[in-house]
Formats: structure tokens, C-alpha cells, sequence
């Protein structure tokens, strides 16, 4: 019997690994495995708002030089668990230890305005808003099934709208796997808006939930380290969108006149 089946409905449980000795060091290789709480309704059903979830986080060498494996488990795990959201790219790595979250948002504040491929991921306060809408692009995603139905479009619709030869999608039972170049980039805004993440976007946009908690913390009076505040992260979810000022307006008109000239 495996450890999910032990737990009744109605508890959490959670392990973790992690390569690191002291908890509050940022990992290159580490797992978390979250077991949220199935809460009920007045008709003893399944009324969740939270998502149980998985997160891996391996090194970029790891990964290069594993990435057939590594998508041959990922897509198998797919399979087995039929997810609702799958995401995969760059992002910080956040240690176990509980507190250190604070200090890995400094870093993403000060790197997200130079790098558009930079993902912030925080499942444990994503968690309930993942139910009201799907995230920006990753160089990874999966469209399941219920948020494509929630498009009003087919799979062969979506395959159309994506229909490019540097973006790969793979069939699976639980939806669309979608990659967005052979690997994933990090797109430093010098270089202009990057256009397969902001393809995706576009066709994502209708189901993309703006207003999801995935910052952790904010600023406090007298913190000293500049934070995601609700204005910013409203203008980072929506870095894609043709008429972002994210990084900066001056930035975005600045390129788009480069574009122009080309």
C-alpha cells in the first residue's frame, strides 16, 4: 500500500529530498511532494481548491545531458497522473527549509526584469489559485483537457494555432505536451520579446489566471531588498501580451521600433 493510500481523504502529507546538507541552501537537485487536503462538501463530494502537487528541480549540466530520459519520465508520469497543469523551464531553486523563501523572491525581483524565460514557481501559494486559471508560458506545458475544453477549442484547433517548426506537441491522454524549441532559453529582454512563449500566450490568454499568488512575500516596512509588489506581479504574469510595459515602456517601444526597422 503506498503512502497516499494510507492517509484519509481529508489529510495532508508532505516529504521532500533535497542534494543539500543544510536545508537552507539552494538545491541543484531536490523533490517536493505535496498531498493536499481533499475538503467536502454538504454532499460528502470532493470540493478541493487547493492542488496537490510534484516539483523537481535539477541542474542545467543535468539536464542537457539527460534530456531524453528526462522527457521519456516526464511524459510517463503524465500519463499515470493525469495532471491538470505541468509546467517546465528556469526558475530559482527555493531550499526546503520553510523560511528561506524570502530571501530567493530578492533574487527573482532583481533578475525577472532582465530575463523574459526566467519562471517563478511556488506551488504551495500557487495551490488554491491554479484552480481559477493557467499560468504564462514555461518552455514546457501541458494544456490538459479541461483547460483546453475551457477554450472552446479541439486539439487538432490547438495544434493549428501552434503550428510552427521550432514548437514540438506531443498526444497524450491527459492533453497537450507542448515545447517551445528544443530546450529551454532564458530570452535576456535585450534580445526583443521572444515569439514562441508569446504565441503560446496569445492563445492562452482567455484561460490565464493574472492574479495568481505565486510571489510568497512581499515587502515589509524598512526591508531594505526591493519585492515583488501586486502592481509588478500583474505586469510580470503579463509579460507576453502585446501591450506589456514589462520590463519598462521605454524598453518595449524601443524594440518594437528595432522591429520595425528590420
Amino acid at each position: 500500500m503506498s503512502l497516499q493510500e494510507k492517509q484519509k481523504k481529508k489529510t495532508i502529507f508532505i516529504f521532500n529530498f533535497t542534494d543539500q546538507k543544510k536545508h537552507n541552501s539552494s538545491p541543484s537537485t531536490a523533490g517536493y511532494f505535496w498531498k493536499m487536503r481533499d475538503h467536502m462538501n454538504d454532499n460528502s463530494e470532493p470540493s478541493n481548491r487547493d492542488y496537490s502537487f510534484i516539483q523537481f528541480y535539477y541542474r542545467w549540466s543535468w539536464w542537457k545531458d539527460n534530456k531524453n530520459a528526462w522527457r521519456r519520465f516526464v511524459l510517463e508520469t503524465m500519463g499515470k497522473l493525469k495532471p491538470d497543469q505541468v509546467y517546465s523551464g528556469f526558475s530559482m531553486a527555493n531550499p526546503i527549509a520553510f523560511g528561506t523563501r524570502s530571501a530567493v523572491t530578492v533574487w527573482e525581483r532583481s533578475l525577472a526584469p532582465r530575463f523574459f524565460g526566467l519562471d517563478i514557481d511556488y506551488p504551495f501559494s500557487m495551490s488554491g489559485s491554479l484552480a481559477d486559471g493557467i499560468r504564462p508560458p514555461t518552455w514546457g506545458f501541458l494544456l490538459s483537457d479541461m483547460w483546453r475544453e475551457k477554450l472552446d477549442l479541439s486539439r487538432d484547433q490547438i495544434k493549428l494555432s501552434l503550428q510552427h517548426p521550432h514548437i514540438r506537441i506531443d498526444e497524450l491522454g491527459a492533453g497537450l505536451w507542448i515545447e517551445l524549441g528544443e530546450e529551454p532559453a532564458l530570452y535576456p529582454v535585450e534580445d526583443g520579446v521572444p515569439e514562441l512563449p508569446a504565441l503560446l500566450n496569445k492563445l492562452l490568454k482567455p484561460i490565464r489566471n493574472d492574479h495568481m499568488a505565486l510571489l510568497g512575500f512581499g515587502q515589509w516596512d524598512g526591508d531594505p531588498n526591493e519585492r515583488f509588489n501586486d502592481a509588478d506581479s500583474l505586469r510580470w504574469m503579463r509579460r507576453f501580451d502585446a501591450d506589456s510595459d514589462w520590463p519598462s515602456a521605454e524598453l518595449r517601444q524601443r524594440e518594437a521600433k528595432t522591429t520595425d526597422k528590420q
